[in-house]
């Protein structure tokens, strides 16, 4: 009896390991298959978040079109899979001398999962555009010459009295993104329709070729290097100072500077140009007045 009881001994041990490997296996199989489906949960919550937020925001701007957009909060019925509460926030801001709106629409779940799209336009009011309508307009009221190495001719035009647009890179910030791209990105990518900002001082190197649409914001001085070359449309808001070096082309370009504009020996800007404190040329500059430059700007919709 004794033997036969360790021989059942040694054969329901193994069973034992067995079951218990079993066991092991379809908890693991479990919990893969629970963490699958969660994903899977997730993945569709965060879809129909894009889809709502791309709604709303689709919506925003066909209403712009016959009023203006404001403010807004909706609350929306509970979403399945995960029986989630949604609230979209609709978020309007404007800076009225430069016509500039910002549209951002936020979407967000009980669950804390959240969505959000920007959206700008800049629709230059009826002031601004009678100022530029000269290619170059210089409200410091500065005249003659000034020597900085090499003889430069300060332009100098009828301003009428009128104010230079009130604005301030602070507040753009507030609602466009904070990051510039580096030179190599602006090179390869170009510019996709969006606005670009930076808060510091900084200094494009020389022989820089970009294409493509934008608004580029800064905060502190800037320079272009020489020879570089812009392809698009782009507007230049300036907080300070600006300095376009030698034998640069700006083929489609606005300008407002609060500072001062200097613009290198061979340069060619067509657009137009306006400064707060004055504009400072080289030699054989050439700037062509282009009233397409002051038509609305639309902005790309941007995460």
């Amino acid at each position: 009896m004794g033997g036969t009881d360790r021989k059942n001994g040694f054969i329901i041990l193994p069973l034992l390991l067995f079951l218990m490997a079993c066991s092991g296996t379809v908890l693991c199989y479990g919990r893969s298959v629970y963490q699958e489906a969660e994903a899977v949960r997730e993945f569709l919550c965060r879809k129909q978040l894009e889809t709502i937020a791309q709604s709303f925001m689709l919506i925003s701007l066909q209403q712009e079109k016959e009023t203006a957009i404001s403010d807004a909060v909706y609350n929306l019925p509970l979403l399945q899979p995960g029986n989630n509460e949604v609230r979209i926030v609709v978020s309007v801001n404007r800076v009225k001398d430069l016509g500039l709106r910002f549209l951002k629409v936020e979407v967000a779940d009980s669950n804390s999962n959240e969505f959000s799209l920007r959206q700008c336009v800049m629709f230059f009011p009826a002031p601004l555009i009678q100022l530029l309508e000269n290619p170059v307009t210089d409200l410091s009221g500065s005249a003659g010459k000034e020597e900085t190495g090499e003889k430069k001719n300060t332009i100098t035009s009828k301003s009428g009295g009128a104010v230079f647009p009130q604005f301030s890179i602070g507040e753009i910030a507030e609602w466009a993104s904070t990051g510039f791209p580096s030179p190599l990105e602006m090179q390869r990518d170009g510019l996709s329709g969006w606005i670009y900002l930076s808060r510091k001082e900084i200094s494009l190197p020389k022989g820089l070729k970009v294409n493509g649409d934008g608004i580029l914001c800064f905060g502190e001085d800037v320079t272009i290097g020489d020879n570089s070359v812009f392809t698009g449309r782009i507007i230049i808001l300036a907080d300070c100072n600006l300095h376009i070096g030698n034998q640069v082309r700006l083929e489609k370009s606005l300008l407002l500077c609060r500072g001062k504009v200097t613009i290198g020996t061979d340069s060619f800007i067509n657009g137009a140009v306006m400064a707060k404190q004055g504009v400072v040329t080289g030699e054989n500059v050439t700037i062509i007045g282009d009233k397409e430059v002051l038509e609305p700007f639309n902005s790309i919709i941007s995460y």
